[in-house]
């Protein structure tokens, strides 16, 4: 079987309409799998309609659930572990000769959290002779949070190509001691594999004297090719007392840059200040100097990497995520970050930093903010825009409509702050925007988001235009039937639901919106539209109709 095609088809379940994840239809399901001719396409069948039961814990499932609005249940099978169904068969399909009907077995297991199983789970993984069926029964394993740790080392191990990133995020979070123990036990392996998980496991269970002479010694004697991993755990763990030893590594390519986080990681004051040193010796200082302060868990490196970033001269090229670190939006931060972005003249850097000032309502950030909102840089004025949503100060929202009329100066980001703060008076101004936009599809979708939330007579018929096109943009759909909607146009009714049947064609759930419009305009043609929906596969859409027909009257 092609787990490849599994997951595709996993994943497809948002595009496609779903079959209803209730447990009276799978158990129906469940006692067909128990005929012996069960077969590939059965379950592939099962995978696709029941990814909510069968694998929860996927990636793909969860975002999946997250884009519908519904939330999974971590063992969503576990009430049937309890019925006589599953307690009459479950050895049956286990231990079948029939590997689709183990694989589905290791599926259930897993679901249920049958703890019963996991020894029969441990035997399997020496007996089972197909690796997909492999893979699914280490998941199961994984699934019940084994402390056989070792056990799904070794299959970790073996099987590489096969443990994908998510089974190794799975098993870093059993339970620690057991991965210490395991870890101890394969560091000193002959399998290269083996040693670099092993020494990367360190990295997750915690410092002790113990684990500390384990990576030191690894970072001492590995093989300078694979020494970096020894180093991320150094890293990692905070362990301190590094100069001597590490010194050396910052001549190495291989080595430098994590051997520089390390070092700026580490609880040692010689270590830390030695680094200090390092960005002393020129006007410029090299980007993976300045990323080591900036990624330090130490809020101390972040205020002196805020500080290189006014006083040293920046690579064009350096790049920086403020979201990828949150000690960036600490209070205790705060000044530093206002400083730098009022003293510093390189723009890269001051377009990324801004973002740090999201949600910041006192007086100097807000300035700053304002400051930059007609600087000669769209990135900067578009993400100081950005950063200024939930701001309320009145100089702010002052600013919004002279801001918007400024075609040089202006950004989409603009037009939710006008949203956010009501201002509901430039209808002409947006119009002009919207007929300018030509192929600026950010435009496009902007202007008429604004018209959409504050909609005039005059924009019905551009909004059945654009809802008639099916070849346009389905976000800006979404906002013209919902401005339609707030007009409480009754001519759009029968335009609203011929687009409602056909988007239902691949999922209910891309009707969401066009319900709530028809909700808006009320109307007999437009409640029966809902009515439909009420039996829906999706079980957020049939919510959003049984919410919206609650609330007719």
């Amino acid at each position: 079987m092609k787990i490849k095609l599994i997951i595709t088809i996993i994943f497809l379940t948002f595009f496609t309409k779903v079959q209803s994840q209730d447990i009276t239809k799978f158990k129906e399901d469940f006692k067909l799998s128990l005929d012996k001719k069960f077969n590939e396409t059965n379950i592939n069948d099962l995978f696709s309609r029941y990814p909510h039961l069968l694998t929860a814990q996927s990636d793909i499932t969860q975002l999946t659930s997250n884009l519908k609005g519904e939330n999974l249940r971590n063992y969503p099978l576990s009430d049937f572990k309890n019925d006589d169904l599953y307690i009459d068969n479950i050895d049956k399909i286990l231990n079948s000769d029939n590997s689709y009907q183990r694989l589905f077995s290791y599926l259930i297991i897993g679901a249920s959290n049958d703890l019963t199983k996991e020894d029969q789970l441990l035997d399997k993984l020496k007996m089972e002779k197909v690796k997909d069926n492999l893979i699914w029964c280490v998941m199961s394993l994984l699934n019940l949070k084994t402390k056989h740790t070792t056990e799904v080392f070794d299959f970790l191990v073996e099987n590489e190509d096969f443990g994908d990133a998510h089974m190794l995020q799975l098993f870093i979070k059993l339970d620690k001691d057991s991965l210490q123990e395991t870890a101890y036990k394969r560091y000193n392996s002959e399998n290269l594999k083996a040693k670099i998980l092993a020494i990367q496991i360190l990295s997750q269970t915690g410092k002790n004297p113990e684990t500390e002479k384990i990576v030191l010694e690894a970072v001492t004697n590995w093989d300078l090719n694979i020494k970096g991993y020894a180093i991320y755990t150094v890293k990692e763990l905070q362990i301190g007392n590094l100069l001597q030893t590490f010194k050396p590594f910052l001549d190495n390519d291989k080595t430098r840059k994590i051997a520089l986080e390390a070092l700026a990681n580490s609880p040692t004051n010689s270590d830390k200040e030695y680094l200090k040193t390092l960005t002393t010796k020129k006007d410029s200082i090299s980007d993976d100097l300045l990323d080591c302060f900036f990624e330090s868990k130490k809020i101390d490196n972040l205020k002196f990497w805020l500080e290189l970033l006014k006083t040293k001269k920046v690579s064009n090229d350096y790049y920086f995520s403020v979201p990828s670190n949150r000690l960036i939006y600490s209070d205790e931060l705060l000044p530093n970050i206002q400083n730098t972005l009022k003293e510093t003249e390189n723009e890269k850097v001051i377009e990324e930093l801004v973002r740090g000032l999201q949600g910041r309502n006192d007086i100097e950030s807000t300035n700053i903010l304002i400051g930059f909102l007609k600087h000669k840089n769209s990135s900067i004025r578009y993400w100081s825009a950005e950063a200024l949503k939930g701001n309320k100060n009145q100089k702010v929202i002052d600013l919004l409509p002279i801001l918007i009329n400024d075609k040089e100066n202006r950004t989409t980001a603009l037009v939710n702050l006008l949203i956010e703060n009501n201002i509901n008076n430039q209808q002409s101004v947006l119009e002009k925007i919207y007929k300018e936009s030509g192929e600026d599809l950010d435009w496009e979708r902007s202007s008429l988001e604004y018209l959409a939330n504050f909609p005039l007579e005059k924009h019905k018929e551009l909004f059945k235009k654009i809802l008639k096109n099916d070849k346009s943009d389905f976000s800006i759909r979404y906002d013209v039937a919902l401005g339609l909607g707030k007009l409480k146009d009754l001519s759009s009714v029968d335009l609203l639901i011929k687009v409602c049947e056909e988007t239902r064609k691949e999922s209910d759930l891309n009707s969401r919106t066009y319900l709530e419009a028809l909700a808006m305009i009320r109307g007999e043609k437009a409640k029966k539209e809902i009515e439909s929906f009420l039996n829906s596969d999706e079980e957020v859409v049939k919510e959003l109709a049984t919410e919206l027909l609650r609330n007719w009257n």
